[in-house]
């Protein structure tokens, strides 16, 4: 079902939903997310070893991750473990990862043998969905769009707050082979703009790309949901400039991963799986990167002017014994 715009929908967020945007975010409402999901950059230094990727994900998890709100991770390797080995550190939110990892312009679908109810049956705080977009292919398009609306409606059944990322992709044609050619960056922003305004609706918090500095007012306007910054794997000095001037233009938080630790995954730099970098430079880089979300970011608080009270009075003394369908005017019955 769709979500209700803006102010309301945050009033009126259901209680798991709630508890678990309290759980991933800091004291303030803002997200200093770390993102340990990704598939291919662990292949490239582990091959298909899961027992070595398994190691470095909760690795980065407990010494990176103590220094982050809430950190994402996948179910076949790093999820269920991080709870197991106490590597997730306590207070900080767990953000589970629902698709299988693609490749670009592949359709979304869940990793197999998962769903939004085994994550929530698992005490994760939220979901997380990425989804390729092309917005200028009508079929590709809608077909995304109608993933993200099922997993939307399997989020408000089972109460757990959704996360959904868009991600833009060169056609690998003769006029975009790759992610610097001119006619795909131009077409890039209008992807990103676009796939803004289609994937709102159907979701709590909006995980983005950076559009340019000049596309970040239109960007903030587009969003009806708190919006963090994803980083692409860009080199940590381009993310820290990307990080603050989005902030500014009314981002919620980060949720940020190979630009603050990649170095620590390259086999051919001298920082692959050093303690001392993963220790000292890649905690020093999120901890500047707080700084900046301290200073800058709107919490999702802030961005509807949501205050304690109207949070309190949203909340009717019957809630938990009616049905919805007796009550439709009172969101939030169970």
């Amino acid at each position: 079902m769709a979500q209700a715009n803006g102010r309301e929908h945050y009033v009126h967020l259901t209680p798991g939903k709630l508890m678990g945007l309290r759980q991933i975010t800091d004291a303030h409402g803002k997200f200093k997310v770390l993102a340990l999901d990704q598939t291919g950059v662990f292949r490239d230094a582990f091959g298909r070893d899961k027992a070595a990727i398994c190691q470095a994900k909760l690795a980065l998890t407990r010494v990176i991750g103590a220094h982050a709100s809430s950190v994402l991770l996948d179910v076949p390797t790093s999820a269920r473990q991080s709870i197991n080995t106490g590597d997730l550190p306590k207070g900080v939110g767990l953000i589970v990862r629902l698709e299988k990892g693609c490749s670009p312009g592949d359709y979304g679908f869940e990793e197999t043998g998962w769903s939004v109810a085994k994550i929530k049956r698992m005490g994760a705080s939220a979901v997380k969905l990425l989804v390729y977009m092309d917005t200028d292919n009508e079929k590709y398009t809608n077909a995304q769009v109608e993933f993200v609306k099922r997993t939307c409606d399997a989020c408000y059944e089972n109460d757990i707050l959704l996360m959904t990322e868009e991600l833009s992709f060169p056609r690998k044609d003769a006029d975009e082979p790759d992610n610097k050619a001119p006619k795909y960056l131009e077409r890039r922003v209008r992807n990103i703009l676009k796939s803004t305004e289609l994937l709102g609706p159907w979701t709590d918090v909006l995980k983005l790309e950076f559009p340019g500095a000049d596309h970040l007012k239109e960007l903030n306007d587009i969003a009806i949901r708190p919006w963090v910054l994803l980083s692409a794997g860009v080199n940590f000095d381009v993310f820290e400039k990307q990080v603050e001037a989005a902030m500014r233009a009314g981002a919620s938080g980060i949720m940020a991963g190979r630009a603050i630790f990649k170095e620590w995954l390259d086999k051919g730099s001298e920082h692959f799986q050093s303690a001392a970098f993963l220790e000292g430079e890649a905690v020093r880089r999120i901890q500047r990167l707080n700084q900046l979300v301290d200073a800058y970011a709107t919490s999702w608080q802030q961005r509807y002017h949501i205050t304690r009270d109207d949070l309190a009075q949203a909340v009717d003394f019957g809630w938990y014994s009616w049905q919805a369908a007796e009550v439709p005017s009172a969101p939030g019955v169970y």
